[in-house]
């Protein structure tokens, strides 16, 4: 029996045992709680400093709007051109903002995301490497990579550095019994 088919009988036999446990455990690993709650404050204190620069156009908009209209003139369409320019700013400077709080928030998320899904990437490699019969291979995360893979990452390691020793009696015992 070759290594890759002791490895798939064991894959088997675990799925087996374990059954739906197995995939619950996998969904944690997918999304913790404390990532999302991470993610929601970074998108909502996107939010707020774009509410907060939007407040303070807006007030300084209508307040020299309002100290316009409150002046000595007597042109009722002086007024009318002043608050369509006004206004016009105004549309502008909401326009500017949406586009910096999308951007804002595209680039929150695309980070988060990458940091979330990045490290799947070494495993899946790693993964791949063991079903080959590379029993050296091993995973290194990146340093902005989420802490939870760590756990998982020395766990698989570990399995690969007991493989191999396996691998290595085993070629051993084969050799003194020949």
């Amino acid at each position: 029996m070759s290594h890759v088919q002791a490895l798939e009988k064991a894959e088997l036999r675990s799925q087996n045992e374990e059954g739906p446990r197995s995939k619950r455990r996998v969904s944690n690993a997918m999304w913790q709680p404390f990532i999302q709650f991470k993610l929601l404050l970074c998108m909502l204190g996107s939010t707020v400093f774009v509410a907060i620069m939007l407040g303070t156009f807006l007030f300084i908009t209508f307040n020299d709007l309002i100290s316009t209209v409150g002046g000595t003139s007597s042109s009722t369409t002086h007024y009318g051109e002043l608050l369509e320019i006004q206004l016009e700013h105004l549309f502008r400077y909401c326009g500017a903002l949406f586009v910096v709080y999308v951007l804002l928030l595209a680039a929150v998320c695309v980070a988060y995301t990458h940091r979330l899904i990045g490290p799947l990437t070494p495993f899946k490699r790693h993964v791949d490497a063991l079903n080959s019969g590379d029993y050296t291979s091993r995973i290194t995360l990146r340093k902005g990579d989420i802490e939870i893979y760590a756990d998982y990452a020395d766990a698989l390691n570990t399995l690969a550095s007991s493989l191999d020793k396996n691998e290595v009696s085993q070629g051993a015992h084969r050799k003194s019994e020949q």
